[in-house]
């Protein structure tokens, strides 16, 4: 009997022992809630770049008008192609009260907008048609919460063109043309009662319009086809010419144009002739803006520094506004998954993320491959699909404690 007590109280003593082990284990988070912060891994790409500094050149004519002008309309949008001797604009040269001009001004972007409506080849059905209406109208009203008075310009526009789309579709492309030549109309009428006229300027070669001048338009990308530092370094301090008050526009000859700029000699001597080069310009109107080119010309180097000169073949209006600008230089572009800094850590000597499965954590090996003040940017170490880093997958950043497997009750802070 004494055996038989003893041998009860021993397995007892046992199983408590164990039950104790399993609870500590396996439910000991639920009664210690560790908070941690996370965030979600994203797929993405990241550029290293210089920023260097040049000046676009192109081999250009000044279009003038044979008058002064009160009120100019040009017939071709900014970067168009047009042909030698076509009229580019029509302007008139007598004295139009404001308020006939504002009337005009109004007239002729209804006039161009519609133009644009008819003239385009795709049709969208009704749901895409409400659809834009929808997010151009959202645009518009948050732009105009930010006070972005330049893009609430632009954003009405949008408006108003996607309102032009639904017309087309619920009215017909008649009814469209109706409205054009009844605008058309009261142009014609406008001059009419003015007693004003209007006069066509002609195209004097064929190129490439753009309807402003910047003063630069005499430094011909022909005369500087093998720059030197030195050289760089003088065209940079040319000043813009004056500009005339009948100056229009302008016309580029050729599909492409040159970008001269200075380049440290460390960058320069991986270049060569021909070799593709992305620039990305930042522009007012589009923002950041990447431009594929040709290394057209390098110089000798002076002073740690090269003269570069490089080729584009990309025309739009956007680019036809650059002249002198500090674009990045793209070395190279990182494809992969972006990570915290501080969600990088190193166990046993291999550098991975502790990653949240659910009521474990995991830690996925992962390799470095560009890194920056805040995020890196990695790729899977390993081909086990349990301990792969995927997109999607979220980051632990900071906690104690932590131990792969590891089975945790927490409470996120994002």
């Amino acid at each position: 009997m004494r055996f038989k007590t003893i041998f009860n109280i021993l397995f007892y003593a046992f199983s408590l022992i164990l039950a104790a082990y399993f609870f500590f284990s396996f439910f000991s988070s639920s009664i210690f809630t560790q908070q941690v912060f996370s965030e979600i891994v994203e797929e993405t790409s990241i550029d290293n770049y210089i920023e260097i500094s040049g000046i676009a050149l192109r081999d250009e004519i000044v279009l003038y008008a044979d008058e002064d002008f009160r009120f100019i309309k040009y017939n071709y949008a900014d970067g168009a192609r047009i042909a030698r001797y076509s009229a580019y604009a029509t302007y008139n040269k007598d004295t139009i009260s404001d308020e006939k001009m504002q009337r005009l001004s109004y007239l002729n972007k209804q006039l161009d907008r519609l133009s644009e409506t008819i003239g385009k080849s795709t049709q969208y059905d009704s749901l895409t048609v409400e659809q834009n209406i929808k997010s151009s109208v959202i645009s518009f009203l948050n732009s105009e919460e930010n006070e972005d008075y330049y893009r609430t310009s632009l954003d009405f526009e949008k408006v108003q063109a996607a309102f032009d789309q639904r017309l087309l579709q619920t009215e017909g492309s008649s009814y469209i043309r109706s409205v054009i030549n009844s605008l058309q109309d009261e142009v014609s009428h406008i001059y009419e009662d003015t007693g004003s006229s209007t006069k066509a300027l002609y195209s004097p070669s064929a190129g490439f319009f753009y309807s402003s001048v910047d003063g630069y338009e005499y430094l011909k990308m022909s005369d500087f086809e093998e720059p030197t530092i030195s050289g760089y370094n003088s065209l940079m301090q040319m000043p813009a010419a004056e500009i005339p008050g009948n100056a229009v526009g302008k016309i580029q000859h050729y599909s492409y144009w040159t970008f001269i700029a200075e380049v440290p000699s460390s960058v320069a001597s991986d270049l060569y002739i021909g070799k593709s080069v992305t620039l990305e310009f930042e522009i007012d109107e589009i923002g950041a803006t990447k431009v594929n080119t040709f290394v057209d010309y390098i110089s000798r180097s002076v002073d740690d520094m090269n003269a570069v000169r490089f080729r584009c073949g990309t025309m739009t209006a956007e680019l036809f506004g650059i002249r002198k600008h500090s674009p990045h230089m793209i070395l190279k572009t990182y494809s992969g998954l972006k990570v915290s800094n501080d969600a990088l850590r190193v166990v046993d000597n291999v550098t991975g993320v502790y990653v949240l499965s659910a009521q474990r954590i995991l830690f996925k090996p992962v390799e470095i491959l560009f890194v920056t003040d805040e995020y890196s940017l990695v790729k899977p170490k390993t081909s086990s699909s349990e301990y792969m880093l995927k997109a999607q997958d979220e980051v632990i950043i900071g906690g104690k404690g932590l131990s792969d497997k590891k089975i945790m009750n927490y409470t996120k802070n994002d």
